[in-house]
């Protein structure tokens, strides 16, 4: 058997080495956001699983990526920024979310098919129904709830802190409990989002309330 386990050892070892052929990753895509029209735009949520036992680059894949958009490119922006991680270490993995404004040319209003490439990696093909974003203040307190309760109902369990973050940008003061985190939205609503290792954890908490200073 010692020859066995030699040949097992040189074969890992051997696919470490500088210059062997390194396995594509493989990506998964889904849009994350409202079916109606809403001020909250959708987002793509990302999962890039590195299955090889070598590091993959992960930010030059990023900053070279494209959404294929109904078969046509649409390239990242060079100023779009990046908050993952410049590479991921061999069997390890990356989920997060991108923006389709960081892509140009934009994509358009309508029923669209797309993919994310990141590098020679393609994703799963998503399709989704692209509106302009509304602008709530043209609405009235009853319209604008109901907005935030339909976000908050499709922040599903695992998504990212960072994606949620995309919409929910201002955190309300006060105390609030450790493995939650308070946001404020205008006029007077409040949003309750409980986390777990940075990833929604549960059910989400849509109220109306002012706006709490430090």
């Amino acid at each position: 058997m010692k020859w066995v386990r030699g040949f097992l050892f040189l074969t890992i070892v051997g696919a470490c080495r500088p210059g062997w052929a390194v396995e594509e990753p493989d990506v998964k895509i889904e849009f994350v956001g409202t079916e109606r029209p809403s001020s909250f735009p959708s987002i793509l949520w990302v999962h890039v699983t590195n299955a090889s036992f070598t590091p993959l680059d992960l930010l030059d894949r990023v900053t070279a990526s494209q959404l294929m958009i109904d078969g046509k490119p649409s390239v990242r922006s060079a100023d779009a920024s990046f908050g993952g991680p410049p590479g991921l270490p061999a069997v390890g993995s990356w989920t997060g979310c991108f923006l389709t404004d960081d892509y140009a040319p934009p994509i358009t209003l309508g029923k669209h098919k797309v993919v994310l490439k990141l590098g020679s990696a393609s994703s799963n093909e998503e399709t989704v129904r692209w509106e302009v974003p509304l602008n709530w203040r043209k609405g009235t307190l009853e319209t604008r709830m109901k907005e935030v309760q339909d976000l908050a109902a499709h922040l599903k369990k695992g998504l990212p802190r960072t994606c949620v973050e995309q919409w929910l940008t201002v955190r309300d003061g006060g105390v609030e409990e450790s493995d939650q985190v308070r946001y404020f939205l205008e006029p007077q609503i409040k949003v309750i989002v409980p986390y777990s290792r940075d990833e929604v954890s549960g059910p989400v908490k849509v109220y109306q309330e002012a706006h709490l200073k430090d």
